[in-house]
């Protein structure tokens, strides 16, 4: 054996190795799979996976993160469903996280509940708005989560900021389905007062929402919007409206002052929103994964906690027509929150 035929046995042996050993160790990391309700453009999950990578560049411990999307943000007829529950039940027996945080009611409700099993992978849930029983979470030694709460108290300070310390009768539109039931639920239950509700509506139609601005809406001074992801045009048509034309049909057409709960609202093209914070959900939701994991394979589950934080957005030329300035504070926590628009 010459020298030349020696070397490169020794190179492909010491290839070799080096492709198996970091073989090994990429088996042996921890793996996590983040399942999104929605797509992956979707602005919400697209700010929920800023907050979680934030947590990942700190991170020094030895970790695989996939991500994966179910897009059941709008038209969701039951082919749809079944088919992003088919590809995420292939992608987590493909992938057999140690893990699963799942983002928003939808993937919890199709998926992550039925993994909640002793001896599987570990689940966490967040930003859902119905309560962690409705998916046989509570008590499950198993499952850990951040649940959503609708930044009530930031919404009703600010409808006093902008009325300039007035009270105001309030009418609320959601879409009648399962976020937007929820979404009405955490409303109607809330204390208003010095403000008080005075008519709400679900609806899944651009025509009925509409008309409820047109008419039952009138005599309100704010309207809040709950999220609209998936309104159809109506009439038989099932097409999707934009969200920019929702907005701006509403800002413009409304009478009381729109105040989106909606978390793109402001960007779509409403002047106010106060919504909950997408990049804390994310950060909070990756914190908890890495700890658990950490914590070892039979550790107990974190704390069930919620998320304080909220996202202000502001389009100034929408509400100077209104002949409403925020304070200060406000602007500059919406363009803290790069949602300050013109």
């Amino acid at each position: 054996m010459n020298r030349t035929t020696l070397k490169k046995m020794l190179i492909g042996f010491f290839l070799a190795a080096f492709i198996l050993l970091l073989g090994l160790f990429n088996a042996g990391k921890p793996r996590i799979l983040v399942l999104h309700s929605y797509s992956y453009d979707f602005p919400w999950s697209q700010r929920v996976n800023t907050g979680m990578k934030n947590i990942l560049k700190k991170n020094r411990n030895p970790v695989s993160v996939k991500f994966h999307y179910l897009g059941l943000e709008s038209n969701l007829d039951a082919n749809r469903i079944r088919n992003a529950v088919n590809e995420a039940q292939r992608a987590i027996a493909l992938q057999k996280p140690d893990l699963v945080i799942a983002v928003d009611d939808e993937s919890n409700q199709h998926i992550a509940r039925n993994y909640a099993v002793k001896g599987g992978a570990k689940i966490i849930f967040v930003a859902t708005l119905l309560p962690p029983a409705t998916y046989g979470y509570a008590g499950n030694g198993n499952v850990a989560g951040i649940e959503e709460r609708l930044p009530l108290d930031a919404v009703r300070d600010a409808i006093l900021t902008a009325r300039k310390g007035k009270n105001a009768r309030i009418a609320v539109l959601s879409m009648d389905d399962v976020t937007g039931r929820a979404e009405l639920a955490q409303v109607n239950s809330y204390a208003w007062a010095p403000h008080r509700l005075i008519a709400t509506r679900g609806a899944n139609s651009f025509p009925e929402w509409q008309q409820f601005i047109k008419q039952e809406a009138d005599l309100a001074d704010v309207l809040l919007i709950l999220s609209y992801g998936g309104l159809v045009r109506g009439n038989g048509d099932i097409r999707e409206v934009p969200s920019g034309e929702i907005a701006t049909w509403i800002e413009k057409n409304a009478k009381p002052l729109p105040l989106g709960i909606c978390s793109t609202f402001a960007e779509d093209g409403g002047g106010l929103s106060i919504t909950p914070a997408p990049v804390d959900f994310g950060e909070k939701s990756m914190s908890m994964a890495l700890e658990w994991i950490a914590a070892g394979k039979d550790s107990a589950p974190p704390t069930v906690t919620s998320s304080p934080h909220f996202m202000v957005g502001i389009r100034k030329s929408a509400l100077e027509a209104r002949g409403i300035t925020m304070p200060a504070i406000y602007i500059e926590a919406a363009r803290v929150s790069d949602a300050l628009f013109q």
